[in-house]
């Protein structure tokens, strides 16, 4: 690394070799500056995956960002012109803005599908343009006729189908919007204990945005912004607002364009309260259910090949609350994934 002798040192060539104070002239640099060709030019600062920086000269940076977007101060504007100095320390990682360090490797956020505006962030359509996903891809709807107010065990089939389907998306942290406005709390509760434990068991995290707003769901869901969008059981919402809901999220079109985008949605349903997510699932135009009916005993495994179904271990036990959903025909891009006597429990739908 270049060093200068000092600022006396510098002038007199300065003055001998050209006008410009910041040309080289055979000699070194003043304080603060560093090489670049036959000028001086300030010295940069060195960007480090621990979310600090460290200066040229060896102090700190005690914001920690610099100027990096989605580090620490996600306000801070990226200097395109900047170049960063390599570091001795151990443990860091230097990039070249506009890149930034995710797990030791620098990645470009602006255009890089598994890291796209922020570390970890993967793109269902494989592109990614000015930190934002692009394109069309795949989404995933999954109904699962529970709604988890009894907890299964972590280890138990029931809880497979949950985890399965709420971390299809490959990104880490996985970004989850919660739809709880007329959800039970220890419902709610017991769904997200089950999902974050089998992600940490995976390597993963999980973070939740709970909304109690249904027009929240139908204005900000976007696979830049979430992965995922979890509906619980709203078995407290009031007789006819859960079809009012689904017709306001099915003409907004936003959560088809969610899903056409690769995103996945999850809805619970047990058929309690007013029983009527089937209407909400159905106006929604997520999966036509027709009715829903409550079933105890033992299910069958029907598709243990499906994304859903993997790993799912049969005879299939459901705690309470269960139901099996009159739905749309299996085949093509509908999969019953769990069901008894020609009804399925857990439907999983491609959304091309």
């Amino acid at each position: 690394m270049f060093r200068s002798t000092g600022r006396l040192a510098l002038v007199p060539m300065l003055l001998v070799g050209c006008a410009d104070v910041n040309n080289v002239v055979g000699g070194a640099c003043a304080d603060g500056y560093v090489p670049q060709g036959n000028t001086c030019v300030p010295a940069p600062t060195a960007i480090h995956d621990d979310g600090g920086t460290t200066t040229d000269d060896g102090s700190t940076d005690p914001q920690g960002d610099g100027g990096i977007p989605g580090d620490r101060d996600a306000s801070a504007t990226p200097d395109s012109g900047s170049t960063v100095i390599s570091s001795t320390n151990p443990g860091f990682t230097d990039c070249f803005v506009p890149d930034i360090a995710c797990s030791g490797v620098c990645v470009d956020p602006t255009s890089d599908p598994n890291n796209c505006g922020s570390c970890g962030h993967v793109c269902p359509s494989n592109s990614c343009v000015a930190s934002k996903c692009v394109g069309s891809a795949p989404g995933h709807v999954v109904v699962i006729g529970h709604d988890y107010q009894v907890a299964p065990s972590a280890s138990s089939s029931q809880a497979r189908v949950l985890t399965n389907a709420t971390l299809l998306p490959l990104s880490n942290p996985l970004r989850v919007m919660s739809y709880e406005q007329y959800a039970d709390g220890t419902a709610v509760k017991n769904a997200e204990s089950l999902v974050s434990a089998e992600a940490k068991l995976l390597g993963r995290t999980v973070s939740f945005a709970a909304t109690t707003s249904s027009s929240t769901v139908s204005g900000s869901i976007d696979v830049n912004n979430y992965d995922v969008l979890i509906v619980h059981d709203q078995k407290n919402a009031p007789t006819g607002t859960l079809a009012t809901i689904g017709s306001s999220w099915g003409s907004s079109g936003t959560l088809a364009t969610f899903l056409h985008a690769g995103g996945v949605i999850v809805v619970l349903t047990g058929g309690q309260g007013t029983a009527e997510m089937p209407s909400l699932a159905s106006n929604a135009s997520l999966l036509t259910v027709n009715a829903q009916t409550s079933t105890t005993g033992a299910l069958s495994v029907l598709a243990p090949a499906d994304a859903i179904g993997a790993g799912v271990i049969g005879p299939y036990i459901p705690k309470a609350n269960t139901v099996t959903l009159d739905t749309e025909t299996n085949g093509g891009d509908v999969v019953w994934v769990i069901g008894q006597s020609g009804s399925p429990v857990v439907v999983h739908k491609v959304m091309p």
